[in-house]
């Protein structure tokens, strides 16, 4: 059984691991032994010329990555202070409809995005959002708050109710409780519901493209763009992918044990 289950882990890990490997290889080999069948490998074939031609074209990779951190840490922001909060109302107060209204946040993940593409895009330009950052975050605020609520929910029924009925006994109120008593001991799944919403904003790839032309792209979309109609320069493309995925591997890396902690916490009983 650990034999089957060790195989299991290494084959997963493979599988996670090898694309970032492929990618980081991929950024310090010349284009033509890339390209070639099968890719040369051989010493000579490995340049740090991608990354100096990345980094010649700073300004507007540097501009994609200051778009993504903007709505990445804002769309994070607003998920937090408004999912907290609903989490923590539809765990311990008597809402109406508590369960239908979990059911409606769950059923928003149900449907593809390429779906109300078209509306979205519509509303947005009707709106005047077309290639701002403020429309990013108002759509990756819609797509994060749901798993918010639901991480942060199942944490906040694991606590012990007897906390807030002491402090309430002391006369606390509804709001100082949620402040004072069930905010301070939920840093765990707050921090790690937190990297998972600036992950998945920072790595948004498809409304980027449709809502934004050219002052609001963000890293993924600057990326894409070394891909030309009649080249693609792979080795370019993976050197700046590898610059984008550095900063949310190391935020996983570093706080990893935090991360793993908070998730195990909010599931408990999720």
């Amino acid at each position: 059984m650990r034999s089957i289950v060790a195989v299991g882990l290494a084959s997963f890990t493979f599988l996670a691991v090898a694309p970032l490997l492929w990618m980081l290889i991929s950024s310090v080999m010349q284009q033509q032994a890339l390209t070639s069948t099968p890719p040369d490998f051989s010493a000579g074939s490995f340049t740090l010329d991608n990354y100096v031609k990345v980094f010649s074209s700073a300004a507007a990779l540097g501009r994609g990555f200051l778009n993504s951190f903007i709505v990445a840490l804002s769309t994070t922001a607003a998920a937090l202070a408004i999912g907290a909060p609903a989490a923590y109302a539809l765990a311990r107060l008597s809402v109406p409809g508590a369960n239908p209204i979990l059911m409606m946040i769950l059923a928003t993940q149900m449907f593809p995005g390429i779906v109300i593409a078209i509306p979205l895009f519509i509303a947005m330009s009707r709106l005047g959002l077309i290639d701002t950052q403020l429309a990013l975050i108002i759509v990756y605020l819609s797509f994060n708050l749901p798993i918010v609520v639901w991480i942060l929910r199942g944490f906040f029924l694991a606590i012990p109710a007897g906390l807030e009925r002491a402090a309430a006994v002391d006369g606390a109120t509804m709001v100082q409780v949620f402040s004072l008593i069930v905010l301070p001991i939920s840093i765990a799944p707050l921090f790690a519901t937190a990297v998972f919403a600036f992950i998945e904003s920072w790595n948004e790839f498809f409304f980027a493209l449709i809502l934004t032309r050219q002052s609001a792209q963000t890293a993924p979309l600057v990326i894409s763009q070394f891909a030309g109609q009649y080249q693609t320069v792979f080795g370019q493309m993976m050197a700046a992918a590898t610059l984008a995925v550095a900063p949310v591997v190391a935020l996983a890396v570093v706080f990893r044990n935090r991360i793993m902690r908070g998730f195990a916490e909010g599931m408990v009983k999720g």
